[in-house]
């Protein structure tokens, strides 16, 4: 987790600082970008629910967006409570207010529009066990079995069982196969079958773990399956309020992927 969360922040800071040409011309935005990449991924590792490194990619990438426009307004607790904020409101659809009476920043979050939308896209499947990859409505939440249950090969009981879901286990279920009653599920990011959907319940946010505890699939027994997806899309409005009265709007665009929301 450590490494991926690393992985996040130096990728998003080198995106950022790509930019400029010397260290000399980098600018006080500049500098507050980077520093709200790194707030962002720290708040995305401790919020995050559906899946611990797509939340702390959310977070890095939040704190990025912000950044550049409230690097010079915002100290780096009250950067981190808005992306903290805005990846809430991005999950739940709800608003999300706060207000820090030590340097009189308020702020809102809330959704300025939902859509779904049709995209051509890839997943990652088991080789050898996944047979095929029917149409999906994108979902990327935690779901846990209520007692033992088969993982096919395919949505249908006409596929061989290619593994074994056990009472209690989680797993991140990438998507419902459009107009059919089954999921596919995933492990370690990796699409590994598909599951008869009144079998799975959705995990409880307190008590998701991600894919922190699955050891990561090697690549050689990885293949890329092009897919057709459903996803919902956010669009979120950020309003920041100084302690001076000026307040500043920003708008931050997400939408469900395999594993989760993802900033786009």
């Amino acid at each position: 987790m450590k490494h991926t969360l690393l992985v996040a922040i130096l990728a998003t800071a080198s995106f950022t600082m790509s930019s400029c040409r010397t260290m000399e011309t980098v600018s006080k935005e500049d500098i507050g970008t980077v520093a709200g990449a790194i707030g962002g991924a720290w708040v995305g590792q401790r919020v995050g629910g559906d899946n611990k490194t797509l939340a702390t990619a959310v977070g890095a990438a939040g704190g990025a967006l912000i950044g550049r426009t409230i690097g010079r307004m915002l100290d780096e607790r009250d950067r981190q409570r808005l992306s903290a904020s805005t990846h809430e409101t991005i999950r739940t659809g709800q608003p999300r207010s706060w207000h820090n009476p030590e340097t009189g920043v308020s702020a809102k979050t809330s959704v300025k529009q939902t859509t779904t939308q049709q995209a051509q896209t890839e997943v990652k499947v088991l080789k050898g066990k996944v047979k095929e990859v029917p149409p999906l409505e994108f979902i990327g939440e935690e779901y846990s079995p209520g007692g033992n249950v088969n993982v096919r090969g395919g949505p249908g009981t006409d596929y061989i069982v290619v593994d074994t879901l056990r009472a209690g286990e989680h797993v991140n279920v990438v998507g419902k196969v459009k107009d059919k009653p089954w999921y596919m599920v995933s492990r370690g990011g990796v699409g590994s079958g598909f599951v008869y959907s009144t079998l799975l319940t959705s995990v409880p946010e307190e008590n998701r773990t991600g894919d922190a505890n699955q050891d990561p699939v090697p690549e050689s027994q990885v293949q890329r399956a092009a897919v057709s997806a459903t996803r919902d899309c956010r669009v979120v409005t950020q309003e920041v309020t100084l302690d001076n009265g000026k307040t500043t709007t920003e708008e931050v665009t997400a939408c469900r992927g395999p594993d989760g929301w993802e900033i786009v």
